[in-house]
């Protein structure tokens, strides 16, 4: 059986919190997510992207210009 993830952010955003949890268990690591997590943009290493907006969980998503998909096509 196969399970496809589907990402819902960039796959540039980046933070210090844990990575790996999928499913059930993403949403009790979401939970866990405090709201002064720093976040990162791998594609400029600082707080914007390069379009010149903050980079944030919420904000990094399908619809900016520099979104990148997490799934491989």
């Amino acid at each position: 059986m196969s399970e496809m993830i589907t990402a819902t952010r960039c796959r540039c955003l980046r933070s210090k919190s844990s990575y790996g949890a999928f499913g059930e268990d993403l949403e009790a690591l979401e939970s866990t997510i405090g709201a002064t997590t720093t976040y990162w943009c791998l594609k400029t290493m600082g707080k914007a992207g390069p379009d010149e907006h903050y980079v944030h969980k919420s904000l990094c998503r399908d619809g900016r210009p520099c979104y990148e998909s997490g799934n491989e096509e």
